[in-house]
């Protein structure tokens, strides 16, 4: 039989406050501060997030893009993915997927992420640049005339949106 012995004579200790953890959106903004600095902690402040919060598309897509500028590509794809699956919505998400992809030499699958970007925002100019590249290399390599066509179609669509950026006022 088991002795019981009451609390009050202070063998289970002294009640002690709780600590809070970190907030999430603490150690995203640590992350997003020691990008430049310190590449290594960054990453661990946005896994530190993610614990806390798995469906902070931001912090998945600055992973990736660490993960991408160390050459990390499947680590990078893995990580847009995630982001993806947060918030499908976002068309930089798609961009940044694409570039992964196109830079692990999957085209087809990059231009599959490109095209959403830009149906997902029509203003992405840097997808409607990576498209208009892609299909204009299927273009030169296969000789279709319609993927010739979609490739001016983003090329035009792109001067559009770079030549709008410049002539707007950079102070108002």
């Amino acid at each position: 039989m088991l002795d019981v012995v009451p609390i009050s004579r202070g063998l289970a200790g002294a009640r002690q406050g709780m600590r809070r953890a970190v907030p999430a959106a603490v150690w995203y903004a640590r992350g997003c501060a020691l990008e430049a600095s310190d590449p290594v902690a960054a990453m661990a402040a946005y896994a530190r997030a993610l614990a806390g919060r798995p469906d902070l598309a931001d912090a998945w897509n600055n992973a990736g893009r660490l993960h991408h500028d160390a050459g990390a590509l499947a680590a990078a794809e893995s990580c847009y993915r995630l982001a993806i699956c947060a918030a499908p919505a976002v068309a930089l998400y798609w961009f940044n997927l694409g570039v992964a992809l196109e830079d692990a030499g999957r085209a087809a699958e990059a231009e599959a992420a490109y095209t959403r970007a830009v149906e997902l925002d029509d203003a992405c100019a840097d997808a409607h640049f990576n498209l208009a590249r892609l299909h204009e290399q299927r273009a030169r390599a296969g000789g279709d005339v319609e993927i010739a066509r979609r490739a001016l179609r983003h090329y035009v669509r792109y001067r559009q949106l770079v030549g709008r950026r410049r002539h707007q006022p950079i102070f108002k």
